[in-house]
């Protein structure tokens, strides 16, 4: 990992996006606010933010229905195992774990459930621009948040588009397919045919109106009670903004995170947060304090019921770590 001029990269983005948080701060001063928070309100937005984990499931379960329809209890695990991952893995590893461990336990092919979780991901794109383009009409918008919009709508929204031609035409392009892998050797020829078919396979979702547009309703509904858990946990602190403030501050968190960085988002959730916050006069001392606490909130709980959902599934850390190289199969 350290050899990876990627993870190393990742770190630059990290500090100098830290750089960023704690600039025209007082370490004094977010220790004072720290102290003075009412942490109850912590019950409610981690309450909401469970709640959207679900709502993610829930998501997968029809992103995943064409391939097997795999109920939402036994996916709820699988998500926050992820998400576990994703906090203490370098490279985003927690989308390859999830992939692992579904495949494990379902039997099903690696390749086509991590193509439902490229799905997933520009479902979560598309939100997110698309909350950054509904606060455009309650708040005023920046530069930089106007940029934002226009880069994210034309990215997600190409990708997506070019993902759907590509699904609803597999029947015109398979005859092309196969006329290609006919000219490669017979061995070479059934290993990629056997990746192309996961592919389309992974792909099934948008050949299905219904499945696709229930996937795209979950994805809202799961990152609107997100931002809801930061409107919660920002009353503890006393700041009171209205909705879509938070609404914006969880759009460009989250559309930044795409970038490199260190597990766990260090820097790269936290500046986009504060840069709302203060962008709508939250004093830069108190959006510091309260950017941390709302991290450390979507990060230790779910890490913590992650490494006991792993447990109980008889996955050990070093399979999670290295889930291409791992072979053993969990316990029942």
């Amino acid at each position: 990992m350290l050899k990876q001029k990627r993870f190393w990269l990742g770190v630059v983005i990290s500090l100098v996006l830290l750089a960023y948080l704690f600039h025209q701060t007082d370490l004094f001063s977010i220790g004072a606010v720290l102290g003075r928070a009412n942490y109850f309100y912590l019950i409610p937005a981690l309450a909401l933010y469970f709640i959207g984990v679900g709502a993610r499931a829930v998501r997968w379960h029809f992103l995943l229905r064409a391939i097997k329809p795999v109920p939402t209890r036994e996916l709820f695990p699988v998500v926050v195992i992820g998400y576990m991952a994703n906090d203490i893995l370098p490279f985003r590893l927690g989308e390859v774990v999830r992939a692992f461990v579904l495949g494990q336990s379902q039997q099903l092919s690696k390749a086509s459930i991590l193509i439902t979780i490229v799905v997933e991901r520009l479902f979560d794109g598309l939100t997110m621009v698309g909350f950054i383009a509904a606060a455009s009409f309650v708040l005023p918008l920046d530069p930089t948040l106007k940029t934002t919009l226009a880069v994210g709508a034309t990215l997600f929204l190409g990708v997506m588009i070019v993902l759907i031609l590509v699904a609803s035409l597999r029947a015109r392009l398979d005859r092309a397919i196969l006329f290609s892998l006919s000219r490669l050797p017979a061995a070479w020829g059934a290993r990629i045919a056997k990746l192309i078919d996961s592919f389309f396979h992974g792909l099934s979702v948008l050949r299905n109106p219904f499945d696709a547009l229930a996937a795209l309703i979950c994805s809202v509904v799961a990152w609107l009670l997100e931002a809801g858990m930061y409107l919660v946990l920002a009353i503890g602190f006393g700041i009171v903004k209205p909705y879509a403030v938070f609404v914006l501050a969880t759009a460009l968190a989250n559309l930044v995170t795409i970038v490199p960085s260190t597990p766990g988002y260090v820097g790269v959730f936290d500046a986009p947060v504060k840069y709302v916050l203060t962008l709508f006069q939250v004093e830069p001392n108190l959006a510091t304090s309260y950017t941390l606490l709302l991290h450390v909130a979507l990060i230790v709980p779910v890490t913590l019921l992650g490494f006991f959902y792993a447990w109980r599934a008889g996955f050990t850390f070093a399979q999670l770590a290295q889930p291409t190289r791992a072979t053993a199969e969990p316990r029942a």
